[in-house]
C-alpha cells in the first residue's frame, strides 16, 4: 500500500487541491490523521501544497471565464475546500461591471428569443446575481435582440 505521501503526490499530481480536500481524500482512503498531517506537512514545507496560490489561480481562472456569477465562484471553491475568508482576498474592484457582464453572458448562452422578463430573473437569480446585474442584464439583453432583428 502506497503511504499517505506518495497517495498524496499522485493525487496533486492530477490536479490541484486544497489542503483541507486533500486531508478529506487521504482520510476517505484511511489513512492515520497522524500520517495526513507528516505527508501535508511536507508538501506545504516543499511548496507542493499552498492553499494561497492555488485558490488565486482558480479564482482568477473561474472569474476570468466571465460565466459565472461571484456566488457560484464562491460556492465552487469553497467546495473544493477553501475559506470564505481566502476567497476574499482575490476578489477584485470591477465586481460590480464583472457581474453585469457575466449575467448578460449567461443569458446570451441561454435564450435565443427574448422571454418573459420573469423567466429571465429567474434564471439568473438562480445562479447567484444579484438585483443590479440581473436588471441591467435583462434590459441589455432586450435591447441587444432588439437591434439585431430590426
Amino acid at each position: 500500500m502506497k503511504t499517505a505521501l506518495m497517495k498524496a503526490t499522485d493525487l496533486l499530481a492530477r490536479q490541484e487541491q486544497s489542503e483541507r480536500l486533500l486531508k478529506k481524500k487521504l482520510a476517505a482512503r484511511k489513512y492515520s490523521p497522524d500520517e495526513i498531517d507528516a505527508a501535508v506537512d511536507t508538501l506545504k514545507a516543499r511548496k507542493y501544497l499552498d492553499d494561497e496560490a492555488t485558490c488565486e489561480r482558480q479564482f482568477e481562472r473561474l472569474y476570468a471565464s466571465g460565466k459565472l456569477s461571484l456566488k457560484q465562484i464562491y460556492v465552487k471553491l469553497m467546495h473544493w475546500g477553501f475559506d470564505a475568508a481566502l476567497i476574499e482576498r482575490f476578489v477584485p474592484s470591477d465586481v460590480d461591471e464583472h457581474e453585469k457582464a457575466a449575467a448578460l453572458r449567461v443569458l446570451t448562452t441561454k435564450f435565443k428569443s427574448v422571454p418573459e422578463d420573469k423567466k429571465m430573473w429567474q434564471y439568473l437569480s438562480t445562479r447567484g446575481f444579484d438585483g443590479d446585474a440581473i436588471t441591467s442584464a435583462v434590459d441589455a439583453f432586450k435591447k441587444n435582440f432588439e437591434v439585431g432583428h430590426e
